[in-house]
């Protein structure tokens, strides 16, 4: 399929089915944590998701292929990334699954309502902690700029039917603040996935799965390492990127 792109883009293989995504050299690109988010998701087939801050639409494509959901609305805030993930889901032949919604995740409900499924890889950062970003379209990929997490958990549960469910990935230090306000918005976090960039290394990030209206009890999984000890990735790793789960 001919699919234009732009001086600065090229396609890479996901190394999953064939699916290919469009990536730019000036934009933010996806990272090992959006490839775990998807594979994280389960129980989707045949429901209606939404992605909250889809980027390039990496996860949004890998849940498709993988998961099988009916339909999914992809939502992200700049109409670049927008245009550029539109071409990839057209390049993957899955635009009767995916839609593009070029808007503010705050405003989702005015979007779409009633799903079962929410997922999201948000910015990680507080504003004005980490490494700051030289060019505001990365920026607001990687800093709470235009979204907080209180913004993503609060849109998550206007929109989730009850008992439907959050998907979310977030940095290891901030999984009491996900609770906290997961907690506060009727969300009730019910599994809990550390994930280690090595043997014998500290969890750096958290897979959560969250239900709307759910009981209180919550189990936590033994963790994820990304890497064996001689920096290769672990049998789950690479099932995780080429398998279906």
């Amino acid at each position: 399929m001919d699919i234009e792109l732009r001086s600065d883009e090229k396609i890479e293989d996901l190394q999953c089915g064939g699916l290919k995504i469009i990536q730019s050299a000036t934009e933010y690109r996806f990272t090992t944590d959006a490839v775990l988010l998807a594979n994280f998701c389960r129980d989707m087939r045949g429901k209606t998701c939404v992605e909250l801050g889809a980027g390039s639409g990496v996860i949004s494509i890998l849940v498709a292929y993988k998961k099988r959901p009916a339909r999914i609305a992809a939502v992200e805030l700049q109409p670049q990334l927008c245009d550029m993930m539109k071409r990839s889901i057209e390049l993957n032949n899955l635009q009767a699954v995916i839609k593009v919604y070029n808007g503010d995740l705050k405003n989702v409900s005015d979007m779409v309502r009633d799903v079962d499924v929410v997922v999201c890889n948000p910015p990680y950062r507080r504003v004005g902690s980490g490494e700051q970003q030289l060019s505001p379209n990365i920026a607001l990929c990687r800093h709470e700029i235009a979204a907080t997490l209180a913004d993503v958990v609060t849109s998550a549960a206007k929109v989730l039917n009850n008992r439907g469910t959050f998907y979310l990935v977030h940095q290891a230090d901030r999984l009491c603040e996900i609770i906290m306000e997961c907690a506060s918005r009727g969300l009730a976090v019910k599994e809990i996935l550390p994930v280690c960039p090595a043997p014998n290394k500290q969890p750096n990030l958290v897979l959560v799965r969250a239900v709307k209206g759910g009981a209180s009890d919550c189990v936590l999984r033994a963790p994820l390492c990304i890497t064996d000890e001689y920096g290769s990735y672990t049998d789950q790793t690479r099932m995780w990127y080429n398998g279906i789960k």
